[in-house]
């Protein structure tokens, strides 16, 4: 494909040939973005014939770009942020996920500069950068520079870009929960909050519930979970009083949304966990099975809590349930899906109780005068919360997370029991309301 006489049609036959390629390229990136991954795979192995030369490389390279960054911004402007792609994009082999993790931060100054993107858009950004020196730049994301470096060959790098464009071309639209670059503020969203979290008190909280992680004795991890979520308590409750002494310091009652995702499987099991840690936490929570993932609604400090929790929990509850192993009927028969099911649902309500009984327990060691300067701050927060969460999810769904093997039911009560928190709360589903 070198420089050939134009044809009749006044066009050169190079950009002819350019049309084609691009054309089989985006039949590519079409057919992965609708799971047809062999028509996919077998289109990206066109695109890398040797006989192709470089000049239809370096036009291929371009057109990777071009459309990864028309991806990028589609999702920036469908509700998506940088910490939602690197969740998403889970879903593509390592490599193909690193690719576009690396191309999202090396090419984030191409449209939009730093300056223009709000500083928690830029935190998630910083956090997701390549640990390069000197950073990586638009032109090391480049597809032949950057197989280069991973030793990938052409055909291996093409079907990755295919599969990592296909993946951009299929994400839904998400609720927007922050501005993206150089755009307007989203619904709820505002200026990060003077001291919105007390970073030696989050630290304890933290290490507590590492600590309930990490060790093998379930008694262990149910006391620092428990002293983990009665310091949470207190710490809201704490900065809700202080709020209440100084309302001029710039705190405010105004409710925020945070993102956390799931991992497959059992997905609704464990959205169920996470809307009673947000209920727990004076929070509602929506979420979506489909594509995995839980909006929590709430005050910035409980947010944070929230987060800080269902995390800790999550892996509790996973380690307690394959600590089971597998599991069979009288016949030989597999139960292990029906009791591992089974099992987060209970862990889940259970915790939900647990964390209710907490939450009480903490509120009940303050005076009355705290008590009684507490409710109208407690009040107005509950408010701003509920109007935020009607203006962002107005039509929610309540759908059962279905329960069959009692015995799974019963250990995952027992695991509950052994762990920490409590709240309770009945079953979640896809964009299911807590």
């Amino acid at each position: 494909m070198g420089n050939k006489p134009t044809g009749t049609s006044g066009r050169s036959s190079d950009s002819r040939d350019a049309e084609l390629l691009f054309g089989i390229l985006r039949a590519a990136v079409d057919a992965a973005a609708s799971g047809a991954t062999e028509a996919a795979a077998a289109r990206a192995r066109t695109l890398a014939d040797p006989r192709l030369g470089e000049s239809t490389r370096d036009l291929l390279d371009g057109g990777v770009g071009t459309l990864l960054d028309h991806g990028l911004r589609g999702l920036w402007e469908c509700g998506w942020q940088p910490r939602d792609v690197a969740e998403y994009a889970r879903r593509l082999s390592p490599v193909a996920r690193a690719y576009l993790l690396e191309a999202m931060v090396a090419r984030a100054d191409r449209h939009h500069p730093r300056e223009r993107r709000d500083p928690r858009w830029q935190a998630q950004l910083d956090e997701l950068a390549p640990t390069t020196t000197p950073p990586m730049s638009a032109d090391d994301v480049v597809l032949s520079k950057w197989s280069s470096r991973r030793r990938l060959d052409r055909p291996s790098a093409l079907e990755m870009a295919v599969s990592v464009l296909g993946l951009l071309a299929a994400a839904p639209a998400l609720t927007p929960i922050l501005p993206p670059p150089g755009g307007a503020r989203a619904p709820g969203v505002r200026g990060t909050r003077d001291n919105a979290v007390e970073e030696k008190i989050l630290g304890r909280i933290r290490a507590l519930l590492a600590k309930a992680e990490s060790t093998e004795f379930p008694e262990e991890a149910e006391a620092l979970s428990a002293k983990a979520q009665m310091l949470m308590t207190r710490f809201s409750l704490d900065d809700a009083l202080l709020e209440a002494a100084e309302p001029a310091r710039g705190h405010t009652a105004a409710a925020g949304v945070r993102r956390i995702w799931l991992t497959a499987p059992y997905v609704g099991a464990k959205a169920l966990l996470a809307h009673v840690v947000a209920r727990a936490n004076r929070c509602r929570a929506v979420s979506d099975d489909r594509i995995g993932y839980v909006n929590i609604v709430g005050a910035d400090i409980d947010l944070e809590l929230v987060e800080i929790l269902t995390t800790s929990l999550l892996l509790q509850a996973n380690r307690a349930m394959l600590g089971h192993g597998r599991q069979v009927d009288g016949r030989g028969a597999s139960r292990t899906r029906s009791w591992r099911q089974s099992f987060l649902v209970s862990y889940a309500t259970r915790i939900g109780e647990r964390l209710t009984e907490a939450g009480a327990a903490s509120q009940a060691t303050l005076g009355e005068d705290q008590s009684a300067r507490l409710l109208p701050v407690l009040a107005a927060r509950e408010q701003q919360v509920e109007h935020l969460f009607a203006e962002l999810f107005p039509r929610t769904r309540t759908h059962a997370v279905s329960v069959s093997n009692p015995s799974g039911w019963a250990a995952g009560r027992v695991a509950a029991d052994l762990a920490d928190l409590r709240q309770g709360r009945q079953a979640v589903g896809q964009r299911t309301s807590a």
